[in-house]
């Protein structure tokens, strides 16, 4: 076989890629020896494998190749195990011999790296695109979460613009229920509507009271307690809250009861008091 026939026979890529049988490497290697462009071919195909396996790569596991060329070369063994033998073809027919099929072994593996690569790489991008998922959820989640202490912001907003406004209206009148002399520090108001008859009390200092326990607000009239209902301490952005209406009162004064109220207040239980005039 001459120089040309050893170039354009695709031996060389066979042999640069490892897929070339014993009698193939033999041959070419003689033939690298008796003619040197045929060894210069060689060194060529190499760089040009290398640089292509460079340029196409997508960073696959390091074993990769290994294992892709250990399957072909099973299946060379196999092959050449079969009835026909390849050294018989080449005694046969010594000039007229081709490697097609070695060449598109050589392409074929090539193709199995780059698809495999492909696949790895897009093993990586997905998950890098799982990992922005979770970030994004969470960027979400925490919108969701400003979203409604905004929402309880201007809630807690608009309950003060009403109490501002309640407490402007000039026929509201305020009264001021400093502690007793058992509770000196305690302290609430009474904002009493005289046209409207409405009332209503904000607590400025009182305890929390036990949970069987509740305060109760009472108007004295004619000297005698009435009752105006019981309120709760557990929403501290409800500044005011509406209690019973009434005509006429001469002071206010909240106790601590029973939880539900008492008929009558209990006096050494009383927090607050003050006069309406």
């Amino acid at each position: 076989m001459d120089a040309s026939r050893f170039i354009s026979s695709g031996l060389i890529e066979a042999y640069v890629s490892g897929l070339a049988t014993s009698n193939e490497v033999q041959e070419l290697e003689r033939g690298m020896k008796q003619y040197p462009e045929v060894a210069a071919a060689v060194d060529d195909c190499q760089l040009d494998m290398e640089q292509y396996v460079t340029l196409q790569a997508k960073t696959p596991p390091t074993d990769l190749k290994q294992r892709i060329f250990h399957i072909i070369i099973n299946e060379e063994a196999a092959r050449e195990s079969g009835a026909f033998s390849e050294e018989q073809a080449t005694d046969e027919f010594p000039e007229t011999k081709t490697y097609v099929n070695s060449a598109w072994r050589w392409i074929a593996a090539a193709a199995i790296i780059l698809l495999l690569g492909s696949l790895w790489y897009n093993y990586v991008f997905y998950g890098q695109a799982n990992d922005y998922k979770g970030r994004y959820e969470a960027l979400l989640s925490t919108h969701n979460t400003l979203a409604t202490q905004s929402d309880g912001y201007k809630t807690r907003i608009q309950q003060m613009e009403q109490s501002i406004d309640l407490m402007k209206n000039p026929a509201m009148k305020a009264v001021k229920m400093p502690g007793t002399k058992p509770f000196p520090s305690a302290l609430a108001t009474v904002y009493w509507n005289q046209q409207s008859k409405e009332v209503f009390v904000m607590v400025n200092n009182l305890p929390e009271p036990a949970a069987d326990k509740q305060y109760q607000l009472w108007a004295i009239v004619d000297g005698k307690p009435v009752d105006m209902g019981v309120f709760e301490m557990s929403n501290p952005h409800e500044l005011f809250q509406k209690m019973k209406s009434i005509d006429n009162a001469e002071m206010f004064a909240i106790t601590l009861e029973k939880k539900g109220g008492s008929a009558v207040p209990t006096l050494d239980q009383m927090y607050v008091a003050g006069k309406a005039s």
